[in-house]
C-alpha cells in the first residue's frame, strides 16, 4: 500500500519541479534579454549621436595647424561647444569627460587637467585603438579599466568613472583618419538602467565585458562567491546561456551583439522552487499517514497469518545452507502445522541418508584403496628373491648380510602398509632401504640421492606412492643405459602443497606416450604408474598427481604434488 504512494508522491514532486524550475529558468533568461535589450538601446543612442562627426563641415576648427597655444586653446573650446551643445546636450548628466586625439597625437578635451598626449596610458589607448580598427564603423565599449586617462588624487571628483565609448573618426569626404573620439561615461550612465530590475527577492545582476571586467553589479557580495564566478566565466561566450550552480544557485546570461558585454541574473533555487517545497512537504505527510496504517495493518497480518509461514521459510533457507538441525515447533492451525510436521520429517530423513552415503562412501573408498596397493606388492617381491639368488651364488659374503637386512626392513614397511596413512619421513626411508636394495642389482650402475626438508618430512601421505615410480626410474631409464645413471629425490614445501620430484638419467623415455599411459583405463598397461596417480587424486583430489616432464639437462623428472598436511599421529597435526 505504501510503495505506490511514496513513488507517485516521488514521480509528481519530481515533475511538478522540473517543469516549475523550467518555467523560471526561462522567466528568469527573458528578464535578462530583455533588459539588456533596453540597455544596448541606449548604447546604440550614443553611437547615434556621434555619426555628424563623420562629416567635415562638424570639425573644421582642425583644419589650420594647432601649432600654438592660442590655436590649440581655441580648438578645443569649440570641441566642447560642439559635444556639449549639439552632440550629448540631453545626456550631460551620464558624462564624465569627452577626449579626442587627432591622427597627430594632439589631445582635446572637456576635462581640463588632460591636454597633452602625454598624459595618455599608453597600454589601455594602445588596446582601445586595436579594438576600434577592428570595428571601425560602430562605438566600442569598454570597461573603467581601459580608460585612457585617470585624473591624479587631487584631481579626482565625487562622480565615478563608469565605462568608456571610443571610435575611429573618419572624413566621409576624404577617407582620411580624423582622429579617435573618448567618451567617458559615469557611473548613473549604466545603474539608470539597471537598479530599478528586480531579480527575485535576493537576486543580483551582473555586467561584464569580453575580457571578463566588472561594469555594473547590484550585490557585490553575491558575486565573492568562487563558484558563482567560475561558472559565470564558463557560460558561452554567444547567445545565451542557463546554467544551475552547486545546486543552490541558478544563472542567466546574455551576450549583446551591440557591445559584447555579458549580462549574468543569479537567484537562489529556494527562492524560486520555495513553493513548490509548501506541495512536497503535504505528499510527504500524506505518504507518512499511509505508512503509519499500512505498518499495523502488516503487523497484525504477520502476527496472526504470516508469521508462522515466514519462520518456516527462515528455517528453509538455514538447512540449504547444510544446517540441517533444525527443526520447527508446531503450532495449532492445522494447515501450517501439517507444513511443519513434512520439514521435521524431511530434515530427519535427510540426515539419514547422508550418514548412509557417508558410511558406503567410506567403505567403497578403502576398498578401492586397498585393491590399488595390493596390485603393488607381487610385482616387487619375485625381483628381490630372484636377486637374492644371483647374489648369493655370485659373491657369498658379506654384501649377502647388508641385502637381507635391507630387504628386511622394506618387508617390515610392506607388510605395515596396509595402514591408510604414514609419515612422507618414513616413506623415503622406505625408498632408500628400495634403493639399497637396488644398489646390489645394478653395482656401480647406480647412484642415489635423496635431499627431504624438515618442514615437510611429518606431511601424510599414503604408503607405497614413490617405489613404483623408483622401479620405473630403474626399469626404463638406468637398466638400459650401459653406462648406468643417477636418480634423485627431493622434496620440499611450495605455498600450501608439497613438490616431490624424482629425476633420473640415463636412456630417455617417450613423454607423450607415458603420459597417455596415465589416462589409459585397461587393467594389463602400467599398472604400478597409473595405481598411483588414482590413489592420489582418490586421496586429494583432481588437482594433485603426477606430472611427467623433462629436465633443463635433458632428464626424466617425476613431479608429485599433495597438499602440506601434518600426520595424525604428530601433535602440530592436531594444532593445526
Amino acid at each position: 500500500m505504501i510503495f505506490p504512494l511514496v513513488v507517485i508522491t516521488y514521480i509528481t514532486y519530481k515533475k511538478e519541479n522540473e517543469i516549475f524550475q523550467k518555467q523560471m529558468s526561462q522567466y528568469l533568461l527573458q528578464t535578462v534579454e530583455q533588459t539588456h535589450r533596453a540597455l544596448d538601446a541606449n548604447l546604440s543612442e550614443i553611437d547615434r549621436l556621434t555619426w555628424t562627426l563623420l562629416y567635415e563641415q562638424s570639425l573644421d576648427f582642425l583644419k589650420g595647424p594647432l601649432d600654438s597655444p592660442y590655436r590649440l586653446f581655441d580648438a578645443n573650446q569649440r570641441f566642447k561647444e560642439l559635444v556639449y551643445s549639439n552632440l550629448f546636450r540631453g545626456r550631460l548628466e551620464y558624462i564624465r569627460a569627452i577626449s579626442f586625439i587627432t591622427s597627430d597625437r594632439t589631445v582635446l578635451s572637456t576635462e581640463n587637467s588632460f591636454y597633452a598626449y602625454e598624459q595618455v596610458d599608453h597600454a589601455n589607448y594602445q588596446f582601445v585603438i586595436d579594438q576600434v580598427e577592428d570595428k571601425s564603423l560602430k562605438m566600442n565599449w569598454f570597461s573603467e579599466k581601459r580608460a585612457i586617462y585617470s585624473p591624479k588624487d587631487g584631481f579626482q571628483t565625487p562622480v565615478r568613472a563608469s565605462v568608456t565609448a571610443a571610435r575611429r573618426l573618419i572624413d566621409s569626404n576624404t577617407g582620411v583618419l580624423r582622429g579617435y573620439l573618448f567618451v567617458q561615461f559615469n557611473d548613473s550612465f549604466i545603474s539608470e538602467y539597471l537598479r530599478k530590475v528586480q531579480i527575485g527577492s535576493t537576486g543580483s545582476l551582473l555586467v561584464s565585458d569580453a575580457a571578463g571586467d566588472v561594469i555594473y553589479q547590484q550585490d557585490p557580495q553575491l558575486f565573492q562567491n568562487n563558484k558563482i564566478n567560475e561558472a559565470i566565466r564558463s557560460l558561452p561566450l554567444q547567445g545565451q546561456g542557463l546554467r544551475i550552480v552547486d545546486g543552490k544557485w541558478l544563472l542567466a546570461s546574455d551576450i549583446s551583439k551591440l557591445s559584447g558585454w555579458k549580462m549574468t541574473a543569479v537567484v537562489p533555487l529556494g527562492e524560486l522552487i520555495g513553493p513548490n517545497q509548501k506541495i512536497l512537504q503535504y505528499l510527504l505527510i500524506i505518504a507518512a499517514c499511509g505508512a503509519v496504517v499500512s505498518v499495523i495493518v502488516s503487523i497484525l497480518l504477520a502476527t496472526a497469518i504470516s508469521k508462522p509461514v515466514i519462520n518456516l521459510a527462515r528455517l528453509m533457507s538455514i538447512a540449504s545452507k547444510d544446517s540441517l538441525h533444525v527443526r520447527e515447533t508446531q503450532g495449532s492451525i492445522q494447515e501450517i502445522s501439517i507444513l511443519q510436521f513434512n520439514f521435521n520429517r524431511m530434515m530427519d530423513r535427510i540426515q539419514d541418508l547422508i550418514r548412509e552415503n557417508e558410511r558406503q562412501q567410506k567403505e567403497k573408498r578403502e576398498a578401492l584403496l586397498q585393491a590399488l596397493q595390493m596390485q603393488i606388492h607381487p610385482h616387487f617381491l619375485y625381483n628381490t628373491l630372484d636377486m637374492i639368488y644371483w647374489m648369493a651364488k655370485k659373491h657369498k659374503a658379506e654384501s649377502i648380510s647388508k641385502l637381507v637386512t635391507a630387504l628386511g626392513r622394506f618387508f617390515r614397511f610392506t607388510l605395515s602398509a596396509g595402514q591408510e596413512w604414514t609419515t612422507l619421513r618414513k616413506e623415503v626411508e622406505h625408498i632408500e632401504n628400495y634403493l639399497q636394495i637396488q644398489s646390489f642389482r645394478y653395482r656401480d650402475k647406480l647412484q642415489y640421492e635423496i635431499h627431504l626438508e624438515p618442514s615437510v618430512s611429518e606431511v601424510r601421505v599414503m604408503p607405497l606412492i614413490l617405489q613404483p615410480l623408483i622401479e620405473n626410474a630403474l626399469e626404463h631409464g638406468v637398466s638400459k643405459n650401459p653406462a648406468g645413471g643417477k636418480v634423485t629425490i627431493s622434496a620440499r614445501k611450495m605455498e600450501n602443497r608439497v613438490c616431490i620430484l624424482i629425476s633420473n638419467t640415463g636412456s630417455p623415455i617417450d613423454l607423450e606416450h607415458v603420459n597417455r599411459l596415465l589416462q589409459d583405463a585397461s587393467p594389463s598397461v602400467h599398472v604400478g604408474l597409473r595405481n598411483v596417480q588414482q590413489r592420489i587424486q582418490l586421496a586429494f583430489g583432481q588437482r594433485y598427481g603426477i606430472q611427467l616432464t623433462e629436465s633443463e639437462q635433458l632428464e626424466t623428472l617425476v613431479k608429485i604434488t599433495i597438499p602440506y598436511g601434518l600426520s595424525p599421529s604428530n601433535p602440530l597435526f592436531e594444532e593445526a
